[in-house]
């Protein structure tokens, strides 16, 4: 193997090295409820509930986007980290489903 392709795998190790040294940084400050990030636990908590504004919706969940879809509503599969998607019933105006994402 010439020098170059052993500088071009030693390269190519570190850069992986460094992705999954980020992945994981980026799940521990999920865990810890970084700033921006919905909380999985919290958007659960909401199920049951009388319908929220978005403003009180971010506060609760600490998501800094949010979804407010009804029942069957389509909508994109994107997973998003800080968004929480809140579906309501337009029946009853009780959230029905909660999740992250």
């Amino acid at each position: 193997m010439t020098r170059n392709g052993r500088i071009g795998i030693a390269l190519a190790g570190l850069l992986m090295a460094g992705q999954l040294m980020g992945m994981t940084q980026n799940a521990s400050a999920a865990t810890r409820g970084q700033p921006g990030l919905c909380r999985p636990d919290a958007a659960q908590a909401l199920i049951g509930k009388h319908r929220v504004s978005d403003r009180r919706a971010k506060r609760l969940t600490g998501a800094s986007l949010v979804r407010q879809i009804r029942p069957g509503a389509p909508v994109t599969m994107d997973f998003r980290r800080e968004r929480v998607t809140i579906e309501t019933s337009p029946r009853t105006g009780r959230i029905v489903r909660a999740s992250c994402g």
